[in-house]
């Protein structure tokens, strides 16, 4: 995946602007049919670009998906990275936000079904999808609670484990519902509810107490 990195940074304008059409197409089509049922025929038909092209800048429908699945969640990640001067509260709660957005929706619990079933015949694919995925945003989420713990401000212990409870409890029930196909009924209201009781249950057990 490196090297298909270093040839994003390496296009042109033009260049990049075919990139981020075929990534979006590639969104798109992966939500609405599955892993298994998107075919990179699909997705060039969809974003107006060439077969030769998607092959020269990801590799093969793996490595497509892979990056589709990384800009897909970059928002998320992006609130993390850009949280230096917020308090833990707002933080932690647009992370929330983010999450549930990113996660609980019907085409996306469908697609992490289709990943999970694909994963048993080939276990690479699953592997790609929780390194770039899950797994990074729980290190992100890790990094960011390591900082707040060496500035006084959390008592964090075990970012890692800390990371993991916290991303667990916002995708909770509504996940494991969904992947047994009772899909959430979900409003804005009732994503913000959960998002902000997540983060006040959550800094409750790692506020210091000196």
């Amino acid at each position: 995946m490196s090297d298909l990195h270093s040839t994003a940074n390496s296009l042109t304008p033009r260049g990049q602007a075919r990139r981020q059409r075929l990534l979006c197409a590639a969104r798109d089509v992966f939500l609405e049919k599955g892993y298994a049922g998107a075919s990179v025929s699909d997705i060039v038909a969809r974003s107006g670009g060439s077969l030769s092209t998607l092959y020269k800048q990801f590799g093969n429908k793996e490595g497509l998906f892979i990056a589709a699945l990384e800009a897909h969640a970059s928002n998320v990640w992006t609130r993390l990275e850009e949280s230096h001067q917020k308090p833990p509260e707002e933080v932690l709660f647009e992370l929330a936000q983010g999450l549930i957005d990113l996660v609980i929706s019907v085409p996306q619990i469908r697609l992490i079904r289709g990943i999970n079933a694909e994963a048993e015949r080939t276990p690479e694919l699953g592997q790609m999808f929780l390194e770039r995925g899950p797994d990074r945003t729980r290190r992100e989420l890790a990094e960011y609670l390591r900082t707040q713990h060496a500035a006084g401000v959390l008592q964090v212990d075990n970012p890692k484990e800390a990371a993991g409870m916290f991303t667990g409890m916002v995708a909770g029930e509504w996940l494991i519902d969904g992947l047994a196909g009772r899909f959430p009924e979900l409003t804005d209201e009732l994503r913000d509810q959960r998002a902000r009781s997540c983060t006040t249950i959550f800094l409750a057990g790692l506020r210091r107490r000196d």
